[in-house]
């Protein structure tokens, strides 16, 4: 009895992190969703090139779903996270991590020009200046290279899992557009994600001010994706996300 308790337990807790400065208990339950990662990788697969570099790759759910091409470089800045990703590019000679600032012009001098992908999910969000980030970004491109963004979307959907997570906002559609022109960028698309979720963050980050997933809730969300993603345009609101292609001009 206590061995089947503690299967199920885990099986539904399966929360391995303390909290920490870079929210990866909230990262790592939402990580730990494959069907959603799946569908988000399926939305920006189209578009990836053979030279890629992802900013924010996190413990690489994205990551290895997107493997292998002639070069991926996987970056965070979470020590936990790096370590985990130095570990499963062993014996893979195409995968490179480093930790990288994003606000850090430094950083990225030695990648100047080398990627035809940029791949940013979630993070631009967490920056102190946006438009910087999006420079740096645009310096590693090649001429005709691609940014894949996601940011979360809706002031109005602001609440406490932005606050534990580390939002500096919520974008709207005429923010993102500016920054990214700012930055040399042209939009080539912008898609609304995820409108499925958005019952759920309310509920839990604007009514009962949680500060956390709880994993059961993202357990039962991920084993409806199959189902959700295909009927996530018809619902009649607004994305939790946009997923934005754009191209350096």
């Amino acid at each position: 009895m206590k061995a089947l308790h503690a299967i199920v337990r885990y099986w539904l807790l399966d929360d391995l992190y303390a909290e920490d400065e870079y929210g990866s208990r909230v990262l790592h339950n939402l990580e730990r969703a494959r069907l959603f990662n799946q569908w988000m990788a399926d939305a920006i697969a189209p578009y990836v090139g053979a030279r890629v570099f992802e900013v924010g790759a996190g413990i690489g759910n994205i990551t290895r779903l997107l493997l292998p091409r002639d070069l991926y470089l996987a970056s965070d800045i979470n020590p936990h996270h790096l370590a985990y990703l130095r570990n499963f590019a062993l014996g893979k000679s195409y995968l490179q991590v480093e930790s990288l600032d994003l606000e850090d012009p430094v950083d990225f001098e030695r990648w100047r020009g080398r990627f035809d992908t940029v791949i940013c999910l979630n993070v631009l969000e967490h920056v102190s200046d946006p438009v910087r980030s999006l420079h740096n970004i645009h310096s590693c491109l090649a001429r005709d290279g691609k940014l894949l963004l996601y940011v979360p979307q809706g002031p109005g959907l602001c609440s406490s899992l932005d606050e534990v997570l580390g939002h500096r906002c919520r974008y709207d559609q005429p923010n993102l557009f500016a920054e990214l022109a700012e930055a040399g960028f042209e939009v080539e698309s912008c898609r609304e994600f995820n409108r499925a979720g958005v019952p759920g963050w309310v509920i839990n980050g604007k009514i009962r001010r949680r500060r956390s997933f709880s994993p059961f809730q993202l357990k039962i969300f991920n084993s409806l994706v199959p189902l959700l993603r295909r009927i996530d345009g018809a619902l009649p609101w607004r994305g939790l996300g946009l997923l934005a292609v754009a191209r350096r001009s």
